[in-house]
């Protein structure tokens, strides 16, 4: 029987999982609602239930796991997390993995860094030397891949590209600081300004909505709306800086773009790269950016998560 490893997403809504071998092929998918906003001894309940119900299908070879929040994946330890996650900060989640698998080694890395690994191996990213992905769901979390190695940075804080400011005395972001591009950009922090703008009387189309989300305001938007014209092209302005400044720091040749914004096709893509097209760069110099569109959309951070047990696997000699 091929070897399998267990790989693990967690989500502040759901924890995704499958076993997968060394070609990439997953199977046995288990999703549920990871209880995560409830803390930390409820999503751990989950992840066991998780580790435990994967461990009947097949033999496991190694976990790999996703994890929301700074990580140190040395110590298999997430060090900091945002209040997203009550309590996760300080979490062991390595050592309770491989626990809850009666032994089985445990690895553990930041989930969006996972996103972008997996694009890199089996997705978008696949055979590109630097690689940035952004993820842009509740918030943005981002990625580096540099000749099909994570860059994580000294202190495993590189890619959180999120609360990069560009705005500065903007508005105020959950880190703490003012105007990160977080705040205008990620589909969660759009639908959170228009449900702050409804709420104080601002004329809109979505006055007449019951739920808002990101799509009615792209939808919209593109009708005309003029709050939801402002809130996409906040979205789109701020989103085309980041990637300039990135393009200008790292010089990547690809950029790979996942998340429910992105979900929108060329009604996002075609504003974003009209933007881009603002800034000035030298014939000799050009292109400056490569987009592409995640290929593997919700399956990249558990091929992520099987790439780095894989290689764990490898280095452990397993």
């Amino acid at each position: 029987m091929m070897k399998k490893v267990l790989a693990i997403d967690i989500g502040g809504t759901n924890i995704k999982s499958g076993l997968v071998d060394r070609d990439g092929n997953i199977s046995h998918q288990i999703h549920l609602p990871s209880r995560a906003a409830e803390g930390r001894e409820a999503l751990l309940s989950v992840l066991k239930e998780v580790v435990e119900a994967q461990s009947e299908k097949e033999k496991i070879h190694c976990i790999g796991c996703g994890s929301p929040g700074t990580v140190n994946h040395k110590t298999g330890m997430v060090t900091y997390m945002q209040a997203h996650i009550p309590d996760w900060t300080g979490i062991p989640l390595a050592k309770l993995l491989s626990e809850y698998a009666n032994g089985v080694p445990a690895i553990i890395d930041n989930d969006v860094n996972l996103i972008a690994l997996g694009e890199n191996w089996k997705g978008a990213g696949k055979g590109f030397k630097c690689q940035i992905s952004l993820a842009l769901g509740t918030g943005l979390g981002g990625g580096i891949v540099i000749e099909g190695k994570l860059f994580r940075g000294a202190k495993d804080r590189a890619s959180e590209f999120g609360h990069m400011i560009v705005c500065p005395g903007g508005e105020p972001c959950t880190c703490g600081n003012f105007g990160c591009v977080e705040v205008y950009t990620a589909p969660g922090a759009m639908t959170r300004r228009a449900a702050h703008y409804k709420k104080n009387g601002i004329p809109s189309a979505l006055s007449d909505c019951e739920e808002i989300n990101a799509g009615k305001i792209v939808e919209n938007a593109l009708k005309g709306d003029l709050l939801c014209r402002k809130i996409f092209g906040d979205a789109v302005k701020y989103l085309s800086l980041l990637i300039w400044n990135l393009a200008e720091a790292f010089d990547p040749d690809v950029f790979v773009l996942g998340g429910g914004l992105i979900k929108a096709g060329d009604s996002f893509l075609r504003p974003l790269n009209d933007e881009l097209e603002k800034y000035y760069c030298a014939p000799e110099l050009k292109p400056m950016y490569n987009i592409k569109k995640s290929e593997l959309e919700d399956d990249a951070g558990i091929l992520g998560a099987a790439k780095l047990a894989w290689d764990e696997v490898e280095r452990l000699n397993l």
